[in-house]
């Protein structure tokens, strides 16, 4: 019976695709439009059309599917971006668990984020699975992506009380070499090119995307149902300040940065949105970033077997890839 993987064309699912395939497994994957779809050419795909949202093909997706890695989701913090943020992240959840149960999907593995958990009061606390994010966590109500993903395994662990075999995963900040969407290597690439000459207070926890994808398919083999399960890398919390001394340090391009107070930061930032001047974040995105996005993989470790390579290695391949794919011209 074929594996179904939505959101098989982005940076995850591809990765997984490949993987699933190389292990001789059959896949349908479910894309939006022939131009994404190409992005699995030469990979013996077998390819159903359609939105996450739209529940006719959802269904016909999930048809005669024992397995379902749910990778489909949108990534936004502005304002403008929450209705595609509840779209996907919240309906799109509930369309796809409602069509897995209909279907009698033996085992569904639910991609989530650790962005779900909420940010860390204190760097040195890391949040594990047992927190949440909710309206007005640590004071800030504005974390809409975070809040977006947080509903979504709602949902998820709504159908799994309910009786579906879900197995919730959240990944870390996602690095790695194949992001050719830039979703999360941007600021790589921008560090590189010049552009990142500020740091705040603030970090992130980053993690390998191959090892994420490794992540997933021990989740599916070894996870327990109902239960979250945290892929990062505990080396790669890191502060942004630490994090670009890393980047300039392993790719020999040191630029010099400020560290600077976010508060003074944001007018700056909105003011260059709305000029069009050359900024590769906004206000909204800076208030998100601020805050101290730090986790603990401690449970895949010990109950999927869950490792992680040097972060370092991981910074010097997704900066030969994006030198390889002519990271210049983004």
């Amino acid at each position: 019976m074929p594996t179904l993987v939505t959101g098989a064309t982005g940076y995850l699912g591809v990765e997984l695709v490949r993987e699933l395939r190389a292990r001789g497994r059959d896949v349908r994957a479910l894309v939006r439009s022939e131009r994404s779809a190409g992005r699995l050419d030469g990979m013996d795909v077998e390819i159903v059309r359609g939105d996450i949202t739209d529940a006719d093909a959802v269904t016909r997706a999930v048809a005669g599917c024992d397995r379902v890695f749910h990778m489909a989701g949108t990534v936004g913090h502005r304002r403008r971006e929450e209705p595609a943020l509840h779209a996907a992240n919240v309906l799109g959840a509930g369309v796809m668990l409602d069509a897995a149960r209909r279907a009698g999907v033996e085992r569904l593995v639910f991609t989530s984020s650790v962005a779900a958990m909420g940010p860390a009061a204190r760097p040195d606390r890391p949040r594990d699975e047992a927190s949440w994010m909710i309206d007005g966590d640590d004071g800030r109500p504005d974390f809409r992506y975070a809040r977006s993903k947080a509903a979504g395994e709602q949902e998820a662990l709504k159908a799994a009380a309910a009786g579906l075999d879900v197995v919730i995963t959240n990944p870390g900040f996602v690095i790695g070499p194949g992001d050719v969407h830039r979703v999360s290597s941007w600021p790589i690439e921008e560090y590189m090119r010049g552009r990142l000459r500020f740091t705040v207070d603030g970090g992130l926890s980053y993690v390998d995307a191959r090892d994420v994808v490794a992540g997933h398919l021990q989740a599916e083999e070894r996870g327990a149902s109902g239960e979250r399960y945290i892929l990062t890398s505990d080396e790669g919390n890191l502060s942004h300040r630490d994090f670009f001394a890393r980047v300039g340090r392993v790719t020999g391009r040191r630029r010099l940065q400020l560290h600077a107070p976010a508060g003074l930061l944001r007018p700056l930032l909105d003011a260059g949105s709305a000029l069009r001047l050359p900024v590769p974040l906004d206000g909204d995105e800076l208030r998100s970033s601020s805050r101290w996005w730090f986790y603990t993989a401690a449970r895949a470790r010990e109950q999927l077997g869950f490792t992680t390579r040097p972060v370092d290695d991981t910074i010097r391949d997704t900066a030969d890839w994006l030198r390889a794919d002519g990271y210049h011209r983004h």
